[in-house]
């Protein structure tokens, strides 16, 4: 909060301005204000970056004011790595796609939904950038964070028909993975702002062993994973074999 006060306000409202009143395919809930104090945010945690020379930041406080939620979407864009709720396996996961793909990934609360075969994936920090730091912006909504009903938040418009990866680092020592391809977004109100479905092989055989014997944990450790454009299934096999790491598919045919 010492950073964020050493902000100039005109440069935070400047940040705002050009990155994204000015790019959004339309302003719902939050002020003017509102985006501004969430830009100061962002470049408050990019001077802290720097000075720490950090490549990941994650915060269990990302909910407080204001919230970190348009800075994590801004460090993504980048090729850094910004994770919301504290999530240390997931960070790692996004800075090992980074590093080796330079993919930035989207932190999921996935649910199944065994009628489509298909996960719904959903939060409130997503990158714009989905296909990297070079690519294309996708549209965008600023909204408020769901949950709260406060602070500044994006609806992504992610692309149908594209292939993901869905995946986790667990215990340093295990990937989770599995594919998929969106099927389509939605914008229900009962959860977080950016949302799409992705078909995937079994989603049953998920749901009936969510985690794959491999994530043990609370609520929190067995629910995130991290969407990814592209299929990464054999570069992630690969990569896990450089490194010896263990790979299990996620709803694999026993």
């Amino acid at each position: 909060m010492e950073a964020y006060a050493a902000i100039d306000p005109k440069a935070a409202e400047a940040e705002a301005q050009e990155y994204w009143i000015s790019q959004a395919k339309e302003i719902v809930e939050p002020s003017r204000q509102d985006i501004i104090n969430s830009s100061r945010l962002y470049l408050a945690v990019r001077e802290l970056m720097i000075q720490e020379k950090a490549q990941a930041i994650t915060s269990s406080h990302c909910m407080g004011e204001p919230r970190g939620c348009l800075t994590f979407s801004k460090l993504n864009d980048q090729g850094l790595v910004g994770v919301c709720e504290g999530d240390i396996d997931s960070t790692l996961t996004m800075l090992l796609f980074a590093y080796a793909f330079r993919a930035p990934g989207f932190v999921s609360d996935p649910v199944v939904d065994i009628a489509k075969n298909a996960l719904i994936h959903f939060h409130c920090t997503s990158a714009t950038k989905m296909d990297g730091p070079g690519g294309e912006r996708l549209p965008f909504r600023i909204r408020t964070q769901s949950d709260t009903r406060g602070g500044v938040s994006l609806e992504v418009a992610n692309r149908i028909g594209q292939p993901v990866t869905c995946a986790k680092l667990v215990n340093l020592d295990t990937i989770v993975i599995s594919t998929g391809k969106i099927i389509e977004t939605s914008t229900s109100p009962m959860a977080c702002r950016t949302q799409f479905t992705t078909r995937v092989a079994d989603a049953r055989s998920m749901f009936l062993n969510w985690g794959a014997g491999a994530i043990q944990g609370d609520v929190m450790t067995l629910l995130h994973r991290v969407v990814f454009y592209g299929d990464y299934m054999q570069p992630v096999r690969n990569l896990a074999d450089l490194m010896g790491l263990k790979v299990v598919e996620e709803g694999a045919a026993a």
